[in-house]
């Protein structure tokens, strides 16, 4: 028994939510590049007016909170028959950043 084609009504509903889907992951992916640079920068004493660590802590926060987002809206963006993939290798990158960010604080 063959599957009924979807109405065009649902398809244009879909396409929304994909299209929002992606610009909440963009718009949470520039966040989260954002806070991994605060931190690097922290770190590596390029920008010289964090004497006190602020942006190593906050930037981690803001990194965790953002990266989940991404990770979590991304693969909704996509197709989904490669939803699968995207959310293996978001979530991969994700983990590996954090796990390194979290190292970052720690030695700090």
């Amino acid at each position: 028994m063959a599957l009924p084609e979807p109405t065009s009504s649902t398809s244009r509903v879909m396409l929304v939510l994909r299209v929002l889907a992606g610009v909440v992951a963009g718009i949470s992916a520039i966040v989260f590049l954002f806070a991994v640079w605060m931190v690097v920068s922290s770190r590596t004493g390029l920008d010289d007016r964090d004497v006190h660590g602020y942006g190593l802590i906050f930037g981690t926060v803001f990194a965790v909170v953002a990266g989940l987002v991404t990770t979590v809206a991304l693969p909704l963006a996509v197709s989904p028959r490669r939803r699968t993939r995207t959310a293996g290798v978001s979530l991969a990158v994700f983990a590996a950043i954090i796990v390194l960010l979290v190292i970052t604080v720690v030695t700090a």
